[in-house]
């Protein structure tokens, strides 16, 4: 049944002071008790953000995996859940995900955390936009497209694709990143970035001269060898390296089809799933009448969240047009 509002703020306090102390590993079976009897699988609470808290202090993740591998597809009605809670879900398994090194999942959950609308941008955001861009670089993704809120991060997008140019950046930047606590993935970042370089030769040469490479690089070739052998094991780079010679010996990678077949049906049937929820979810939210009267309070190109407006752009409407559409949804409230 539903948790009484007095416990609800007792565990949240708990929770800050176990964290203080260092003994936050005392607090996790605690939470993850109270989630799994108050909240059915895919229901957010403000107690998910504790148990997340509470993994992340105790640097122990695995409590909190069942909770972030189950899809979000509701927030619980029983509380008054405040926006603080869904950000710090969304920015802590962010941060569980990265130590992990599930760098697609951690992504997605700081991008979730950017797309929660507030009044105004949030510390925690800012936080997750900064981790969100040196994931993005790790995974060799595009620009994340965000307002940008910290310039000194963005501006590691110049040396996308050089990590010579990178390591200088990172170099520079690195009181920055301390302080933020950001320089450990900032180092798997110039890694990424150094293991893309290496791969690019893999589908031009047959064959090439470690020294060549090393030279091209501004490696050492014990620091070559060292990172292709390492990329040998993980399957990313298939190839031999010839130690007598010297040499770089590529290999054809080969895929099985069936395989192939299976990812793309999970991926469709992911897909399919996500847009039947998503429209479900957007039928409910325009037969909501506190919705449309929110945004005929605040016209057809604000947000009804209040969320400041540069994310949501004005589209030039005309005032005929602008007429029409409250007209619109005074008759669906109407109906009502």
């Amino acid at each position: 049944g539903p948790i009484p509002s007095i416990v609800l703020g007792a565990v949240h306090h708990m929770t800050n002071v176990l964290c203080q102390n260092g003994t936050a590993i005392k607090g996790i079976l605690i939470v993850k008790k109270l989630i799994t009897r108050a909240c059915s699988p895919g229901i957010l609470s403000s107690l998910h953000s504790d148990l997340l808290q509470l993994c992340l202090a105790a640097k122990l993740p695995s409590p909190a995996l069942p909770f972030l591998d189950t899809h979000i597809t509701d927030i619980t009605t029983t509380e008054d859940i405040d926006v603080q809670h869904i950000l710090q879900y969304f920015y802590y398994g962010g941060c569980i995900y990265s130590s992990l090194s599930n760098f697609p999942r951690a992504l997605h959950f700081f991008e979730m955390c950017l797309s929660v609308p507030a009044q105004q941008t949030s510390v925690i955001q800012v936080a997750a936009y900064q981790k969100a861009v040196l994931v993005t670089l790790i995974l060799g993704r595009c620009k994340p497209n965000h307002l940008i809120l910290s310039r000194p991060y963005f501006s590691l997008f110049g040396a996308e694709g050089n990590a010579e140019k990178l390591a200088a950046s990172i170099a520079q930047m690195t009181p920055t990143l301390e302080k933020h606590d950001n320089l450990g993935l900032a180092k798997q970042a110039l890694e990424s970035v150094r293991e893309r370089e290496i791969a690019k030769f893999h589908d031009t040469f047959v064959s090439l001269k470690l020294s060549s490479l090393a030279s091209h690089l501004k490696l050492t070739v014990a620091e070559i060898e060292k990172r292709i052998g390492k990329m040998i094991n993980c399957s990313q780079f298939p190839a031999q390296i010839c130690k007598k010679e010297g040499v770089l010996w590529m290999e054809t990678e080969t895929q099985d089809p069936e395989e192939s077949l299976e990812q793309v049906k999970a991926a469709l049937v992911t897909s399919m799933n996500s847009y039947n929820k998503a429209k479900e979810l957007n039928t409910a939210l325009s037969l909501n009448p506190r919705f449309l009267a929110r945004m005929v309070e605040l016209g057809p190109n604000k947000d009804p969240s209040g969320a400041s407006s540069s994310y949501f752009p004005a589209h030039g409407r005309t005032t005929h047009e602008k007429d029409q559409f409250k007209k619109k949804i005074i008759d669906l409230l109407e109906m009502e």
